[in-house]
């Protein structure tokens, strides 16, 4: 059987040589073109069928986007993954934009090609062959159902920029700019907490919580700023802010929406805790780096119920929907946390947090280190029946993250058990 064919379109000659060594060590064939007339002269090749196309948005010598336009008029439904070396937001965003289906950076990699390839079955429902099994598999008809049908209009909406990725909430990148000085007073943090009287309220009583060491009752926020600092309260404030921008009017997608937001706060929190236990440098920042990891979820979740709210329809199956942002939300969440110029980490781990393995040699230790500290709070969330979805999402398992963690076996029940307690007493910050 013949194996499937990829196209690279890049004009650089070690990253074509790696990425086709990897397509083949993956049970692919691979075609090169440095050009845009080599490029169409291969998808126009009556006697090879082309299954996908892997090209560099960011080469001015190939000219990417040009290229991406020319090919997506005769073949608007071939499956595209961008690829490129430094790339901006803008270049991400237009690579959303105009329906490629992945990104990944350069030097590619056999787990990021890996996950591009996955995503290409997904999205184009093709049968691409699994790694290791080239040639495996026959397409199976299927038929989209209405659910389904309604978040690829969604995503088509979103990629031709009729719908546009929201803004970073002000508070939220006041805040932000605000801590990139580690040496603020907290007087600054107060000026910016106190514009908005609301989330200040969700400030002070989330700092009453246990889970915030909430011994001896304050009402105010200075109080609130003098026990838990800057970066604790920082932290708390921009997790309102976020949740401020979500409200639902269909009762279904707000009833989603609260348990999804339920789950993303019991995991960054728990999150939090672990990574106290292991004496991370930044706490504060695995809580916000855990609790935006799945920010694409909420974000299609908006867009859904904005249109469906319009359009006065109901979705078919909310059970579809959720299947649906649990397979696209990586992608989006990245796009948006590119968008509000989040420090890099924010998106890698957005993007990378469903990978089989964290061993991708383009991961640092310490992005490694956060992944393995979200991957465990969401997996222990999840076997208490508190998270969002009732199958586990792909990613290392329970004690493949404790191990990778350093965490003791005479400790590591003591997090299971802290997932209902930490439940029970986050209800100020879920809203």
């Amino acid at each position: 059987m013949n194996r499937r064919t990829l196209l690279i379109a890049d004009t650089d000659e070690r990253s074509n040589t790696e990425l086709a060594r990897i397509l083949d060590e993956l049970g692919l064939a691979a075609v090169i073109g440095r050009n845009a007339t080599e490029v169409m002269g291969h998808l126009d090749q009556r006697d090879r069928k082309i299954d996908a196309v892997f090209i560099d948005l960011t080469s001015s010598e190939l000219g990417g986007p040009r290229v991406l336009h020319a090919l997506r008029e005769p073949y608007p439904d071939l499956p595209v993954v961008a690829i490129g070396g430094g790339g901006s937001r803008n270049d991400f965003i237009f690579a959303i934009r105009n329906r490629c289906v992945d990104w990944i950076d350069k030097p590619a990699t056999v787990a990021s090609v890996t996950e591009a390839i996955k995503r290409i079955a997904r999205d184009a429902r093709r049968s691409l062959p699994r790694p290791g099994l080239a040639g495996a598999g026959t397409p199976t008809p299927t038929t989209a159902s209405p659910a389904r049908s309604f978040v690829q209009e969604i995503v088509r909406r979103i990629q031709d920029g009729s719908i546009a990725l929201p803004e970073v909430p002000q508070i939220l990148d006041e805040l932000r700019r605000t801590l990139s000085n580690l040496d603020v007073a907290p007087t600054e943090v107060l000026r910016i907490l106190e514009k908005d009287p609301s989330i200040a309220a969700q400030v002070v009583a989330t700092a009453n919580t246990a889970a915030y060491g909430g011994r001896g009752r304050i009402s105010d926020l200075r109080s609130a700023v003098a026990r838990l600092g800057n970066r604790t309260i920082a932290g708390i404030a921009q997790a309102a802010a976020l949740r401020g921008l979500f409200a639902f009017k269909l009762p279904a997608f707000r009833k989603v929406f609260q348990r999804m937001w339920g789950a993303h706060c019991l995991t960054a929190t728990l999150a939090r805790e672990i990574a106290i236990e292991t004496k991370d440098p930044d706490p504060e920042q695995i809580f916000m780096v855990c609790l935006m990891q799945n920010a694409g979820e909420q974000f299609m979740l908006r867009i859904m119920g904005e249109v469906c709210q319009k359009q006065r329809e109901q979705v078919v199956s909310m059970d579809e929907v959720i299947t649906s942002l649990r397979d696209t939300h990586t992608a989006f969440g990245a796009a948006l946390l590119k968008k509000w110029d989040m420090d890099p980490l924010f998106a890698v781990v957005a993007r990378r947090h469903h990978d089989a393995t964290y061993d991708a040699p383009d991961l640092d230790a310490r992005t490694r280190h956060i992944l393995h500290m979200c991957n465990l709070a969401d997996r222990l969330v999840s076997d208490r029946g508190q998270g969002m979805y009732t199958s586990d999402l792909p990613g290392p398992d329970v004690s493949a993250s404790f191990d990778a963690l350093g965490i003791p076996e005479g400790r590591r029940a003591h997090f299971a058990n802290r997932v209902m307690e930490i439940a029970a007493d986050i209800g100020p910050m879920v809203g």
